[in-house]
């Protein structure tokens, strides 16, 4: 594995591709059954779809948007623009207008766009009124952008079942690998949620995204020695759901295929998938695990056990260790940043259950220094609260269109979460230093949110807070002063909200919030700015939670 620091992604597609080619390397499970592709036919099929796209104009280090869910054609077109020497972007859309997947691709400079054309609410039925069609075509079409000038061309990416159009219409003749690409070059352009609304662009290099992988198997110990297939429920398109076990080990990873829509949290069907795969490693979300748990009957009956679950994005909970000795032998916890990697990790087997503490989340991946500070940037002792640094070598360099990053002198990334190290350095997380809310895995920032909830007819004010939860450490709740006269009811509010924002997105991302609490009048600082704190308090006593 170390001969990976003088590669790029695409030399290990190409490895992959000429070692055991009838070997699985990605299977999709969905209501229409199991679709599998092999290491031969990803290394094919992606160095056809690069053809393709150098035959638009797409060169090296050309940035090409990619707004499918997870799916085959979602690898095959993340892997071929890698073939093709060019940057895949992320193509997240949380705003039902688009505006958020428009400005990003301003931001990076976008070339191409790939998407499916008949995929409800998607980016093409989203965006394409800000396109205007130059030249159609069957498989892709001449496009211009007044808002994005880079954008040229749009890609037709058609992902229904089972027809797989995009997959067969691929060229069988012709194929196409760069090896122009340097370790040290942009491979991936992430996408994560900032304070205005519009996310932010995360860039990664070859090196770096490798590297996270070697870090993330080095933290699995002995769990990672062996060859065996292993389920990721995130995104592709996500830092957390980089194929790192295929494309460093050779592992054929098990996913589901969103395209069709059978959701994942549907229990019974992800168990059937681990028991008739022979999954012993599962990447799981802390409501799948809690879930899993209390549904005796999805696993007791079928005798299959997992060696290993692991987790993250969110303060650990020890419902979430209920299921050692259950289901699977034990648990890992994961804790990092889309901005940073892999920060450290901790893992839970019966025999250590009882040195869990609320909000643990481990001790430092190899590479990578912590310390906590207090308001003056100063290095607190252990056991004293304050802000969380971070500094590594996997670290992104900057946000692409946005000069600010929360670096300080020497490397420190400020991660904005607040916690504390113990005496022998294991780290806890408690929440974030601004009103952010840990929503799972995502963070969200009320004020966008907020002035979304604001255009709401009959709303005078509202103000979006967090609440406890049990599984995604937060849930959503929206404080709402009426206008005199309105009888809005909590929902009319929901279903405004998922107008606004999208009601199809993957539940890990859905920022509907879900309770309302109605309010006269809302607490006050002596600045007279709304009180959060209070107001947040008092909507926990409504909700007797």
């Amino acid at each position: 594995m170390e001969t990976y620091k003088d590669q790029t992604i695409a030399d290990r597609i190409c490895l992959w591709g000429k070692t055991e080619h009838h070997t699985p390397a990605f299977i999709f499970w969905s209501k229409n059954g199991r679709y599998a592709l092999s290491r031969g036919d990803v290394l094919d099929l992606s160095s056809r779809f690069a053809f393709r796209l150098t035959e638009l104009g797409v060169q090296l280090g050309d940035v090409v948007c990619i707004a499918l869910p997870n799916c085959p054609e979602r690898v095959i077109a993340n892997f071929g623009v890698h073939l093709a020497g060019a940057v895949a972007m992320n193509g997240q859309i949380l705003r039902s207008d688009g505006q958020d997947i428009i400005e990003s691709m301003r931001k990076a400079n976008c070339k191409t766009l790939i998407t499916d054309p008949d995929q409800e609410n998607g980016a093409w039925s989203i965006c394409s009124g800000f396109f205007e069609v130059v030249s159609g075509g069957k498989y892709s079409s001449e496009i211009k952008c007044v808002k994005v000038p880079s954008l040229k061309n749009v890609v037709y990416c058609k992902t229904k079942k089972p027809e797989c159009e995009f997959l067969r219409s691929l060229p069988s003749t012709d194929r196409y690998v760069n090896n122009k690409a340097k370790p040290s070059d942009v491979a991936q352009i992430f996408t994560t949620s900032g304070s205005s609304g519009y996310t932010k662009l995360v860039p990664h290099s070859h090196k770096t995204l490798l590297t996270v992988g070697k870090m993330i198997i080095e933290m699995m110990g002995a769990y990672g020695q062996t060859v065996k297939p292993i389920y990721n429920t995130a995104p592709l398109g996500w830092i957390g759901g980089f194929p790192y076990f295929f494309l460093l080990l050779g592992w054929h990873q098990i996913l589901i295929d969103d395209s069709v829509g059978v959701p994942t949290d549907d229990l019974q069907f992800v168990w059937n998938i681990f028991c008739q795969e022979d999954i012993k490693i599962a990447w799981l979300s802390s409501f799948q695990i809690v879930g899993i748990c209390k549904q005796r009957g999805t696993w007791e009956s079928k005798h299959h056990k997992l060696n290993l679950v692991i987790t993250g994005g969110q303060p650990l909970k020890k419902e979430s260790l209920e299921s050692i000795g259950q289901f699977t032998d034990a648990v890992l916890n994961a804790y990092g940043s889309t901005e940073i990697g892999l920060v450290c990790t901790i893992i839970f087997r019966e025999d250590n259950i009882c040195d869990f503490t609320e909000n643990i989340t481990g001790f430092a991946a190899s590479g990578v220094d912590i310390k906590v500070v207090d308001s003056r940037m100063v290095e607190v002792q252990p056991n004293a609260h304050g802000e969380i640094l971070i500094r590594s070598d996997t670290s992104t360099k900057g946000y692409l269109g946005d000069p600010h990053l929360s670096t300080l002198q020497d490397g420190w990334f400020q991660t904005g979460d607040l916690g504390y190290k113990d005496t022998k350095g294991c780290l806890f997380v408690e929440g974030r230093s601004s009103d952010a809310i840990m929503h799972g895995p995502y963070i969200l920032y009320p004020t966008w949110l907020e002035e979304k909830l604001a255009k709401c007819p009959g709303i005078k004010q509202n103000y979006i807070i967090p609440v406890p939860d049990k599984v995604l450490h937060h849930e959503i709740c929206a404080c709402v002063q009426l206008e005199e006269g309105a009888r809005l009811t909590q929902d009319d509010i929901i279903n405004f909200v998922k107008g606004e924002v999208g009601a199809d997105i993957s539940s890990a991302m859905n920022v509907v919030p879900k309770y309302v609490e109605f309010f006269d009048t809302f607490p006050a600082l002596n600045s007279f700015k709304v009180d959060r704190k209070r107001l947040a308090k008092l909507a926990l006593e409504r909700l007797q939670l």
